[in-house]
């Protein structure tokens, strides 16, 4: 029966078929699906710690969840070779990725795309970035159609009664390493390579921990006084002028820098009102992957530690060498999939730690209950 004479569902099924979509003139186009069309947008731009340099496209990849269903997309032939200035955005052909989206089910979509280039000198810049979103929270307007007549039985099933039934979670532990240049993930933390750095090949980062202390005799040039503050402020700069590094820096804290070449002078400041304030300590560090400069994992250099230097070599491959791996863990719950029940959270432990050391962490509950667009990280 295919007049409006008795009511049509979206999804009622008739015999081998099943109803997706319907037109007329009074509702216009129902449809059980959304034509969804994700578009990337790239561009150069200038950080507070960064210079103006080109940008020399190689990769942009990445994939689509729509629920179960995992779609991958390259776009790096069509962006390979392409060079953005300092503060301009890709204008080349769109780059766009077009997926179907069922609207009648709860559906998890996230969309993940990385993108690397090359400075004019080979440094090597990438970026990550991510969006997600529910969709089916709600079916499409004007369902059914108007029609005075009773509806046939239907499918899915009628929104459950929250009253006698189950909500579903599902908790989930992100793993993430911070340093590396995104060469270690939390399943390949090995012992690095090379401890020392004498090979002459190029160095595409290099990371250092504010430790405390005072001149070493690996360091050139140290006039000042011994520091062991639990924060300083610290300048960092290259002999190409480039800024690496200039900050409130605390105890044991990470310092990723990129865009190093043979030497860099390292500077040490009070802080006053936030501020950079009076000078305690000046050296210079020489950067090279030399006898010479004689870089060594875990050695000292003034109040820096070295933890991890990335070297590439002559076919473009790197290498990275950490000491340390900063790993960022976090734990968050949400509704699992298809679930539409919303979950008020009565407690939340973790167990983890290291083999030997076990630990386990209790967390506040969230004060609201967890629905079918939350999701909530306990730390």
């Amino acid at each position: 029966h295919s007049s409006c004479s008795q009511n049509l569902f979206l999804k009622d099924r008739y015999g081998a078929s099943q109803l997706v979509i319907f037109v007329n003139n009074l509702q216009g186009v129902q449809s059980c699906f959304f034509n969804a069309t994700y578009t990337i947008s790239l561009d150069n731009s200038v950080n507070n710690v960064g210079s103006p340099v080109p940008a020399i496209l190689e990769t942009l990849l990445g994939d689509i969840e729509v629920g179960n269903e995992n779609i991958q997309f390259d776009f790096s032939d069509q962006i390979r070779g392409t060079e953005l200035a300092a503060e301009t955005e890709y204008n080349g052909p769109p780059l766009r990725v077009d997926v179907v989206i069922d609207l009648t089910v709860v559906t998890s979509n996230q969309v993940t795309a990385f993108v690397q280039a090359r400075s004019p000198k080979d440094f090597v810049c990438s970026d990550l970035d991510s969006l997600n979103f529910v969709s089916g929270l709600a079916p499409p307007p004007n369902i059914p159609t108007r029609s005075p007549t009773s509806a046939p039985s239907r499918s899915p099933a009628p929104t459950p009664d929250p009253e006698i039934t189950a909500c579903e979670l599902t908790p989930d532990i992100g793993c993430q390493v911070l340093n590396g240049g995104g060469l270690l993930n939390c399943e390949n933390i090995a012992p690095p390579l090379n401890t020392e750095c004498t090979s002459g090949l190029d160095i595409s980062e290099i990371d250092f921990m504010y430790r405390g202390g005072g001149c070493t005799n690996n360091v050139l040039n140290c006039v000042g006084e011994d520091v062991d503050s639990d924060e300083v402020w610290i300048n960092i700069v290259s002999t190409a002028g480039n800024i690496l590094w200039n900050q409130i820096t605390l105890k044991d804290t990470f310092m990723n820098l990129r865009g190093i070449d043979d030497q860099m002078e390292v500077t040490i400041y009070e802080i006053e009102n936030n501020r950079r304030g009076e000078e305690l300590l000046k050296y210079g560090i020489l950067t090279s992957c030399t006898d010479t400069a004689g870089l060594r994992l875990k050695n000292s250099y003034g109040i820096l530690e070295l933890v991890e230097f990335t070297t590439r070599d002559g076919g473009g491959v790197f290498v990275a060498n950490a000491a340390f791996a900063d790993v960022l863990i976090t734990y968050d719950v949400e509704l699992s999939f298809g679930s539409s029940i919303k979950a008020q959270i009565t407690s939340a432990t973790s167990n983890g730690g290291l083999a030997s050391a076990p630990d386990s962490v209790n967390y506040s509950p969230p004060t609201d209950p967890i629905g079918s667009r939350s999701r909530y990280v306990f730390g």
